[in-house]
């Protein structure tokens, strides 16, 4: 892969190590989601949109909590916890 390749590649998508954790309750998540959406499907499309924003806002909280663990930069804590609380405003204002 070429310099200017990897270059673009991690402006878009970030290296970072994950704890084992946290990478369980992110992938339950996930899945949770994803079980979501084929309810959806095989109920005429009738998705509850209202929680799938619940669980991304639990995702990005609990981003924001591993960033703050491994004591990265703040800003990046403040911004994972930011879109959490987007996403939780979504879910209880909808």
């Amino acid at each position: 892969m070429s310099d200017k390749l990897k270059e673009v590649m991690e402006l878009f998508f970030e290296k970072r190590e994950s704890t084992k954790p946290f990478t369980l309750i992110t992938s339950f998540l996930m899945i949770a989601i994803g079980l979501i959406f084929i309810l959806g499907i095989m109920n005429d499309f009738n998705i509850k949109v209202k929680y799938v924003t619940l669980l991304f806002g639990i995702i990005s909280i609990v981003d924001g909590i591993e960033r703050l663990y491994k004591k990265e930069n703040g800003r990046q804590v403040l911004l994972a916890v930011g879109i959490g609380c987007m996403w939780f405003g979504t879910f209880f204002f909808w």
